[in-house]
């Protein structure tokens, strides 16, 4: 199976190439004006889905099926780092892909690979929250042969019931590539795709996500979003799109532009120096040392059922006012503190009034999870954990004191913050290298072979 790509933008672009799929009906080109809007400086690559666009003829309607096909069109292009964008029908068959990726060894920090995930009124992970009446409305509008009026009911499609503001020409457009779909996959889509249930076998997805969703769609708006797809996003935030229904990135094209763009330099990309990774990776260094550090720079293994979801996003929140970080250089604080909370390996002890580690962090956080510490603004977060931390000896700051050590040291260990300084301690050798030292101890002054810090550590 070869589906229908639109490539565009420069190849070379230093942000990762967006794949974007479209809506029940539609096509790639839905993305057009957005595409447009963004300009070369971002690659683009828009797929048609089996039975749709310029791949009607193409077989393969459920979800896996699908997912498989964009998979091998990733695969052609060449692309090494990219964003999934999937849009109503292709967010559910973009969280497959995630979860095949997270299984595969995700990391946010690789060189290579899913780097992030932006979900468009999204089709959850499980069956799709849509009446049965409305499937034989569906199936009675667009299932059958084609036939005379056909236009018009795909122009009503279109512009539906949800104040839908889209340009005419874009109406017009949109209503032509409905007609252009396998009717075959309409049907298959409705009566299975959208019923197939992935919830537990997503699960939780620690890919950096966005969930876009306009304030007036009745059928995936925020309200549903909420319930049925940020549960499965540990690093989801969501953006709601004023006086938008459905069809976002037709009738809102500069504001979906902006969002993309903000999200995928926004993405953590923990940069070590060329200089310092010689370095580290020079002779001075023990083997084991860089055995260590290479797997700080690989960033965290994954690590699930340690936390829960909503437990992940508000340890973000919760750690970006701890340790504050240079926005789109950010180190996976989270990832590496939930993994060393499954590895089950501590500093040896704990305070007495706390339970262990993996249990006072869901307790701590499950706490700030109902005061809503996600969504507040940062003036408010930081109230509430200057509390936090008032109160001596109690649960609550002792936990506190906890997750700032943790953070703290994630942080402080890792190769992007100690180039960041230009810290040379272990430039002297150890176990299965010869032991070398400094020379040069006066204050101030450094040997020729230590690096320059890069800069002022966050």
């Amino acid at each position: 199976m070869a589906l229908h790509v639109t490539m565009a933008g420069n190849e070379d672009s230093k942000w990762p190439t967006l794949v974007m799929m479209h809506f029940l009906g539609g096509s790639g080109r839905e993305w057009d004006e957005v595409v447009a809007l963004l300009g070369p400086a971002y690659r683009t690559l828009r797929v048609d889905l089996p039975g749709f666009g310029g791949s009607a003829e193409e077989t393969g309607y459920g979800v896996e099926e699908m997912a498989d096909a964009v998979h091998a069109a990733i695969a052609d292009a060449g692309l090494e780092r990219y964003v999934l964008v999937g849009h109503s029908m292709s967010g559910k068959v973009s969280m497959v892909l995630a979860r095949r990726a997270q299984d595969a060894g995700f990391s946010v920090e690789a060189d290579s690979g899913l780097k992030g995930l932006v979900l468009v009124a999204p089709s959850p992970p499980g069956p799709e929250p849509m009446t049965e009446e409305k499937r034989a409305g569906m199936i009675a509008s667009l299932g059958g042969a084609p036939a005379e009026g056909d236009f018009a009911k795909a122009l009503k499609y279109i512009t539906r019931n949800e104040e839908r503001d889209i340009r005419p020409l874009v109406e017009e457009r949109a209503a032509n590539e409905v007609l252009r779909m396998n009717r075959t996959a309409w049907v298959a889509w409705v009566t299975k795709g959208s019923k197939e249930d992935w919830a537990e076998r997503v699960g939780v997805l620690t890919v950096p996500a966005l969930v876009v969703a306009g304030e007036k769609d009745a059928s995936l708006g925020p309200k549903q979003q909420r319930e049925v797809t940020l549960p499965h996003l540990g690093k989801g935030k969501i953006k709601v799109v004023k006086g938008c229904s459905h069809l976002v990135p037709m009738e809102r094209p500069e504001a979906m532009a902006e969002m993309l763009r903000e999200f995928v330099e926004g993405l953590p990309v923990a940069k070590v120096p060329e200089e310092y990774e010689r370095f580290l990776f020079g002779e001075r260094v023990s083997a084991r040392t860089q055995e260590v550090l290479r797997r700080r720079m690989d960033g965290p293994p994954v690590s699930e059922g340690v936390l829960n979801a909503a437990q992940q996003r508000t340890l973000r929140a919760m750690l970006a006012r701890v340790v504050p970080q240079v926005r789109g250089e950010e180190i996976d604080l989270v990832g590496f503190v939930v993994a060393r909370l499954a590895s089950g390996k501590g500093d040896g002890w704990r305070y007495d009034v706390l339970p262990e580690d993996a249990q006072a962090y869901r307790e701590g956080l499950d706490r700030l999870v109902e005061k809503g510490f996600e969504e507040m603004d940062v003036e408010h977060q930081d109230t509430v954990l200057s509390k936090l931390a008032a109160k001596k000896g109690s649960v609550d700051a002792r936990w506190f004191e906890e997750v700032r050590g943790d953070a703290t040291a994630a942080y402080a260990g890792h190769p992007a913050t100690l180039a960041r300084w230009g810290y040379s301690g272990f430039g002297v050798g150890g176990a299965f290298t010869e032991y070398r030292g400094f020379v040069d101890v006066g204050l101030n002054n450094r040997e020729s072979w230590e690096p320059v810090a890069s800069g002022v550590a966050q």
